[in-house]
């Protein structure tokens, strides 16, 4: 089945549920589809598992009062059954006053999101991938593990207000960590074409970082200007986007940038924007209620500028429409920025390793978890290739440190960016930064 008649397909479902006519405004999500993963561990491939998938998430409207029900199947008994219950539910909920309605239709570009050979990709593809990064370790001393992933998939929205639109998109993605000795080395790589993934490079990548990151030196806490590599620099800009970025928050008073649009809120050096439909992320036309997607700015110079809304947010934001930015109505955040960028620089990694007296290199996050969101101050763990740079070189490496930040504080002392921007697992497109005076709160013994 090609991708324009799985998308009919959905449609047409939707639109028999919308036909029934059981509620004065009825939403039909439809998606659709597979995801495989190839895991490797120790040097060797010890998994490989598939599974398809379908869920309908049906919303339903009573005058003011609303129900949401989902389905793991799209059979006919089954959607059915969605319908009633999102219908029971909406008998039984309190009125929502200012509900504004459901969106009316709105023009959905078509995209270039789907690729062939990734959603063809079989187990031989993803073993040969996951052998290809075990090779580029093994020569380095070092043994692998991690994972091989793709996707491919389907979603549809169709609505009693007209709106009937449908996408499908491809996601392949890699990660490894490789060991060698007391040493780790992480590296990733994510596309919507397959043939843009370089196992090798991201294998060998990971390798010279375990193979440098050997016997690491304790290192006393306490405020570092840090060198955040992307996939660093991507945990922290995700973790905005569920703080401060969602209308639901900013409409509610828990967002940091509630009351302060307009405001200076972070750095000059510092623009983050959201932008689904520039193919160096994993595109995506439309939102989950249908709404075409465009390029938002989030933060511009430092300045406060939007938040992504869903119809019902903008309406009470005082905006004509939606951002775009709906998410599933089965989910309590309501609406999100999924696919954010943030500006680049122009300078190199390698520059301003070379402009650094004294610092660290991180290489990634983990275990972050939020401390304060009106403050955005979150907390984590450096993980696999942490090292210290002394009078522009790269010295040695050091044990993981605890952070504890105030995320655009800290975004707010970035003193230099590379120019090159990399896409990483969320997804995020982000550069290499340079930050002055990096809270470090504690040590390890690894």
């Amino acid at each position: 089945m090609t991708t324009a008649d799985r998308e009919a397909r959905l449609i047409e479902i939707g639109r028999r549920i919308v036909r029934a006519g059981r509620a004065d405004e009825t939403e039909v999500l439809l998606m659709e589809g597979r995801s495989f993963l190839t895991r490797f561990a120790a040097g060797r491939i010890h998994q490989n598992v598939g599974t398809e998938d379908a869920t309908a998430v049906v919303r339903v409207v009573l005058g003011k009062r609303l129900g949401v029900a989902t389905s793991s199947s799209l059979e006919p008994a089954a959607l059915e059954d969605a319908v009633g219950a999102a219908v029971a539910i909406a008998k039984a909920s309190e009125p929502l006053e200012d509900w504004p309605g459901l969106p009316k239709p709105r023009p959905v570009a078509k995209m270039d999101a789907w690729d062939s050979p990734t959603a063809g990709a079989d187990a031989d593809v993803r073993a040969d991938m996951a052998g290809v990064i075990i090779a580029a370790a093994r020569a380095k001393r070092g043994q692998a593990a991690g994972a091989v992933e793709t996707e491919d998939g389907s979603v549809a929205v169709t609505s009693s207000t007209g709106v009937e639109v449908a996408a499908s998109s491809t996601r392949a993605q890699v990660h490894t960590v490789v060991a060698a000795g007391d040493g780790e080395g992480y590296a990733e790589g994510v596309a919507w074409r397959i043939g843009d993934l370089d196992p090798r490079r991201i294998g060998r990548r990971a390798a010279l970082k375990a193979h440098a990151s050997r016997k690491p030196a304790p290192l006393e806490p306490g405020r570092y200007d840090v060198i955040l590599e992307p996939p660093a620099v991507a945990e922290w800009i995700e973790y905005l986007s569920y703080i401060a970025f969602s209308a639901k928050n900013f409409d509610e008073g828990s967002s940091p940038l509630s009351g302060r649009l307009g405001q200076k809120v972070t750095g000059d050096a510092v623009t983050i924007w959201d932008n689904a439909c520039d193919p160096r992320t994993l595109p995506m036309p439309l939102d989950f209620e249908g709404m075409p997607a465009r390029r938002l700015p989030l933060i511009a110079r430092g300045v406060a500028k939007a938040v992504a809304t869903n119809q019902y947010r903008a309406r009470r934001l005082g905006k004509r429409r939606s951002s775009g930015h709906a998410l599933p109505a089965s989910s309590g955040y309501e609406c999100m920025p999924m696919h954010l960028f943030m500006g680049a620089g122009k300078s190199s990694a390698h520059r301003l390793v070379k402009d650094t007296k004294r610092g660290l290199l991180v290489t990634r996050f983990h275990y972050t978890n939020i401390l304060d969101p009106m403050q955005t101050v979150l907390t984590g763990m450096t993980r696999d290739g942490t090292f210290l740079i002394e009078n522009g070189e790269v010295v040695g490496p050091v044990r993981n440190l605890r952070y504890t930040e105030n995320v655009l504080e800290a975004l707010g002392r970035i003193d230099g960016m590379s120019q090159k921007v990399t896409l990483v697992r969320g997804p995020v497109v982000v550069p290499t930064v340079r930050i002055r005076e990096v809270r470090f709160s504690g040590a390890t013994e690894f």
